[in-house]
């Protein structure tokens, strides 16, 4: 009995359960990313080590992507809260 679907299918089931539980943006970035790592190493152990090789090249960069859109939106977020309470003046 190989070891590999066991543990990668754990990170996938872990990954889920991490995504669904957590309410911070940051913590459920990084339980997705456990997700993807778990759904790599399962493609990895049915011998489709090709599809494995362009998901692990490319899941760091979407994982880092997406990082930046949350961190953006968080930032937007509270600009946005610092300064709802005035009203902005367009024109002088």
């Amino acid at each position: 009995m190989e070891i590999l679907p066991i543990v990668a299918a754990g990170c996938c089931i872990l990954g889920g359960i991490g995504t669904i539980i957590h309410t911070h943006n940051i913590n459920k970035i990084i339980m997705f990313a456990l997700l993807e790592s778990g759904l790599i190493g399962l493609i990895a152990s049915f011998y489709y080590l090709d599809v494995a090789i362009i998901s692990s090249v490319l899941e760091p960069v979407a994982t880092l992507i997406l990082l930046l859109g949350v961190l953006k939106y968080e930032f937007i977020i509270k600009n946005k809260k610092k300064y709802s309470t005035e009203v902005p003046v367009l024109t002088k």
